[in-house]
């Protein structure tokens, strides 16, 4: 797993690069659509690196692994687990008062 991240993150930076060299040529060059092919480069600039993290952020959050599109903090997780620790209790003493009416 940690190979095909490493190449799915070489591949982006490649792509990114690639884009940005593309869009300085359609800058200065002059063929036909050139606007067309200008503009597409700088979406592709600004939204691979965008579709790169949720993608990083998905294989995060389906593995339960940090990495660096996580968003929690270590004090974030501990308050996750207190919290998740009381409604555990409210649901007890819930349970416990309906089960006693």
């Amino acid at each position: 797993m940690k190979k095909a991240k490493q190449i799915l993150a070489l591949l982006t930076v490649i792509l990114i690069v690639g884009f940005i060299l593309a869009t300085f040529v359609m800058a200065f060059l002059d063929f036909p659509n050139k606007e067309n092919i200008f503009f597409t480069c700088v979406l592709c600039v600004i939204i691979l690196p965008i579709i790169a993290w949720v993608l990083m952020w998905i294989i995060g959050a389906v593995t339960g692994r940090k990495n660096v599109a996580s968003y929690r903090t270590k004090e974030m997780e501990e308050t996750m687990k207190k919290a998740d620790e009381i409604r555990f209790q409210q649901a007890l003493n819930t349970e416990i008062t309906e089960d006693e009416t």
